[in-house]
């Protein structure tokens, strides 16, 4: 889940220009907007792929902080000059001031994606679509991360919109909550503001509290959560309730310079933060970020013409701040269009998305969001303003994404030609080949991380106790699997989470990236359980292990017992140290299983994406791909490990390419793959028969009386 966004944007006063709320009434501060500017292109650099700003996707952090301190004060100056927020004005102003942009790059976003992508992406991203309208869309993600069927969330074109949505449910929620909390509190007499600030505190104290006890068991939720999030805006909002405490640090001669030489120490500490030089999850980042955050404003908005102030206040970075909210809105649908379209370097991605969405926030700026948030409207023109905010999220999500991107059911014909001696494409539901399993109804669990570990067994039988684990690749052959438990009347059990090998202490390579950071996080928490609780409590007679390859097609990195990575200079050290854990895995688990049988990883197609590729062609023929017939190399560690009595090594190649070395993407009239490396679940089904025939040959599973 690298691929995180940001909202960026600055927020309008009464008058409709750019300036803010002001406790100390100074007006606009043009260095919120160069803060702005620097946080959304830490956050383009991250998307971008670069491994020294590997963090900078805390300029999401930065916002949310400042929304919640910029957000406050304007509610503050209602509440203060007429005792009542004006709920109409707000909402209106909202939905003036972020609307039209966002409704228009959401949709220039879906008619250009739908005409680069494959019908099936565009048809995947359709829902992804539909939550970034609705503002869910970071609970939508939350869902699709558990998901093994869904599309891959981190070449989503509007993955970025997940923030956008914490913020939009964070605007819909402060001005009821802070409105409310005035009216509670104003008989409280001089108490009534520290009572509000005390349960603003306590509000962002539980949230930080869930977010930090979450990310043990569930990284993403921690990460996409609104109410893991909101300890972020409740700090800003508490700096905004607090603002006593920047007119103290501006007073005092002794304060003054202290804070001014503050200033750019935790300026830098912020941009510290976003490179690989910190290593702390997520989560641990956030916090972090948070507090330098506020400390940041405290001083900027007390050091009043101080150095960091004046750097942040030149008018180039002001005015790309000002624009940071389209450029946000924009760098991430430029970064995954081109990369369908080819491979770029880092660096070539951060220049084409910093210019081309820099370029198109600009014209947003100037041409939408302007001249609509400064036309001058009456104040019963509110309400009208919001209803038609509602229903025009409301079209985009329903009307207009699906007649955009709902490809319908058939092939799309890629080229024309004769196709005569070559088999045409059959129609094809998209959604109906990710998620179609063959007839096999039953119930399927990843695993039971958090739960008994009664509720990994999906199927109760006589015989033999199978538990399937390892990452996606295992997950792929659960229908398969629970049918053949249900033939041969066996007891299976699974526990498997995708991007986690089945191998005790081999994960995915860091590359620093946010996604990887969660990935690899949940992969050593929900292996730790299944090594040390599920396993000896379920007991099985059969461990069949599943990963794919994390030696040379996706390498990945062999960790210590402190969980911390060991450095393998070269793919040579990297083979023993994998050949290593392989052997103390399979010890491991040899002592609470009879038989363990390693299924090695099946062929994949380097060069495309089969099902993407049916979905754009003509013929079938087009689609195959040939496959390497030579062992991989940790399929020779796999081989080597197995006794032939109780540890195995299972080649299925030629289930999943029956014709190897050539494998095709319909077989039977059944589509193989629903990408490059992962079979169809129908399909996975149909090898249901082969598979059983292999356990019994072998001796690994009796029959069935």
């Amino acid at each position: 889940m690298s691929s995180l966004g940001a909202v960026a944007g600055h927020h309008e006063v009464e008058g409709g220009g750019p300036a803010v709320a002001d406790p100390i009434g100074r007006g606009y501060r043009a260095h919120l907007d160069g803060l702005r500017a620097i946080a959304v292109y830490l956050v383009v650099v991250f998307h971008a792929g670069s491994d020294r700003f590997v963090g900078g996707f805390i300029g999401v952090d930065v916002f949310f902080v400042l929304s919640g301190y910029l957000v406050t004060q304007l509610l503050l100056r209602d509440l203060r000059g007429g005792g009542s927020i004006r709920y109409d004005r707000f909402y209106a102003r909202r939905f003036r001031r972020l609307l039209p942009a966002s409704f228009v790059a959401l949709v220039g976003t879906a008619v250009v994606y739908s005409a680069v992508a494959s019908p099936a992406s565009a048809e995947a991203a359709l829902d992804a679509f539909r939550a970034a309208f609705l503002y869910v869309a970071n609970w939508f993600f939350i869902d699709q991360s558990a998901d093994y069927f869904a599309a891959d969330i981190e070449s989503n074109p509007v993955i970025h919109f997940w923030s956008l949505a914490v913020e939009e449910q964070f605007y819909l929620l402060a001005p009821l909550v802070l409105g409310g909390l005035f009216a509670a509190t104003r008989r409280l007499g001089t108490a009534a503001h520290r009572v509000r600030q005390l349960v603003v505190a306590g509000g962002a104290v539980a949230s930080v509290g869930l977010a930090l006890s979450l990310r043990g068991t569930n990284l993403n939720r921690a990460y996409y959560g609104t109410d893991t999030r909101a300890y972020q805006l409740l700090a800003g909002a508490l700096l905004a309730l607090t603002p006593g405490l920047i007119v103290r640090a501006g007073r005092p001669r002794t304060v003054r310079v202290a804070v001014r030489v503050a200033t750019p120490v935790l300026l830098l500490a912020l941009l510290g933060l976003a490179t690989h030089v910190v290593d702390v999850d997520p989560v641990e980042r956030g916090v972090l970020v948070t507090a330098v955050t506020v400390a940041l404003l405290v001083a900027l908005e007390s050091a009043t013409g101080g150095f960091v102030s004046r750097l942040l206040s030149v008018a180039p970075l002001v005015y790309l701040g000002k624009i940071s909210y389209g450029t946000y809105l924009w760098h991430w649908p430029v970064l995954v269009v081109a990369r369908e379209l080819r491979e770029m370097t880092p660096m070539s991605a951060f220049a084409i998305a910093a210019l081309l969405a820099t370029a198109l926030a600009s014209l947003s700026y100037h041409l939408l969001e302007r001249p609509i948030r400064e036309r001058p409207t009456p104040e019963r023109a509110n309400p009208a303003f919001v209803a038609t905010g509602l229903v025009l999220s409301l079209i985009g999500a329903l009307v207009i994404m699906p007649k955009v991107l709902d490809v319908p059911s058939g092939n799309i014909v890629a080229a024309a030609g004769d196709t005569s001696g070559f088999t045409p494409v059959p129609d094809l539901d998209f959604e109906t080949v990710r998620r179609d399993t063959g007839g096999f109804r039953g119930r399927l669990v990843e695993n039971c991380d958090g739960e008994p570990s009664s509720t990994c067994t999906v199927v109760e039988g006589s015989g033999e106790h199978v538990l399937v684990i390892g990452d996606s690749h295992a997950q792929m052959l659960f229908a398969a699997m629970a049918t053949v438990a249900r033939d041969l009347d066996l007891t299976l059990s699974t526990a498997a989470s995708g991007g986690c090998p089945w191998q005790r202490r081999v994960n995915l390579g860091d590359d620093g990236g946010a996604a990887d950071q969660v990935r690899i996080e949940d992969c050593k928490r929900v292996r730790r359980d299944l090594y040390e609780r599920v396993i000896p409590e379920l007991q099985p007679d059969v461990i069949l292990a599943v990963s794919r390859d994390y030696l040379t097609r996706r390498p990945g990195a062999v960790y210590d017992e402190r969980d911390e990575p060991i450095p393998a200079a070269s793919p040579a050290e990297l083979r023993s140290l994998i050949e290593t854990d392989t052997k103390r895995s399979l010890a491991t688990l040899r002592e609470h299983a009879d038989q363990v049988v390693i299924v090695e990883p099946i062929p994949v197609d380097t060069v495309q994406d089969p099902f993407d590729c049916l979905t754009k062609s003509e013929v079938v023929e087009s689609c195959r791909f040939v496959a390497n017939l030579e062992p991989l190399p940790v399929e020779q560690i796999y081989r080597d490990a197995a006794d032939g009595e109780h540890v195995w090594s299972a080649d299925f190649d030629r289930l999943a390419c029956p014709f190897l070395p050539i494998c095709d993407p319909i077989i039977d009239g059944r589509v193989t793959r629903f990408d490059n490396q992962h079979l169809a679940p129908a399909f996975s089904v149909s090898l249901a028969d082969d598979i059983a025939t292999y356990l019994l040959l072998a001796g690994i599973v009796d029959p069935a009386p």
